[in-house]
């Protein structure tokens, strides 16, 4: 079979088992095959473990993978590893800035807790600010580096950022959870956002 027609027959995401009935061979030949492939840069794998492996083959060759959101995350939480529930695929420059701000828009439990891990990466607080009043997300922030504070030592934000954006309605972190702790009133009512978590998520995910 032509190298065309064969990436042709698989383009998409593939499992072992729909790679090898598509193509009519062995389970041990599928994988040899999309190993090949993988080395020649048509394919790119996410999943594995408890999870099923995927393969994503694509006609042509894809570009070198960066680090993304759940690799940065999962580096920086050694004991509070995330399991991806998507494919987070990066190409070109991508940060701990980055990565922080767009673990708050999965409005996802864990992997907001896990980001509290990443203030004490940050390098360029003038790219975070700007970048969370870019996509409205600034009072998160906030709210989330003062809940970081509480629990870890973290890179002190300059003054002239340590505000909220316009307060309008309160925002919630993860609707419709509200704060339940009395120790984050006082974060919820300088930010405008409802704190999620508990006494015990902190701890847990700072071990």
């Amino acid at each position: 079979m032509e190298h065309e027609e064969l990436l042709r027959k698989l383009e998409g995401l593939q499992t072992i088992e729909t790679a090898a009935k598509t193509l009519g061979m062995r389970k041990q030949s599928a994988l040899n095959l999309l190993s090949r492939l993988k080395k020649e840069g048509y394919v790119t794998t996410t999943g594995g473990g408890r999870q099923k492996r995927l393969y994503k083959i694509t006609m042509r060759k894809q570009l070198p993978r960066a680090p993304g959101m759940f690799d940065i995350l999962n580096k920086y939480n050694p004991n509070f590893k995330l399991n991806p529930w998507f494919d987070h695929q990066v190409h070109g420059k991508y940060t701990v800035e980055d990565a922080l701000l767009d673990a708050i828009e999965t409005k996802s439990f864990r992997a907001i807790l896990a980001c509290l891990r990443l203030f004490d990466q940050i390098t360029d607080w003038k790219v975070l600010y700007h970048g969370g009043k870019e996509r409205k997300l600034w009072n998160q922030v906030g709210a989330l580096y003062d809940i970081a504070r509480l629990t870890s030592k973290t890179k002190k934000m300059p003054m002239k950022y340590y505000h909220p954006s316009v307060l309008g309605r309160r925002i919630s972190l993860i609707p419709p959870w509200e704060t339940k702790e009395d120790r984050f009133k006082g974060i919820e009512n300088r930010w405008g956002v409802a704190i999620p978590f508990k006494e015990g998520d902190l701890r847990k995910g700072a071990s």
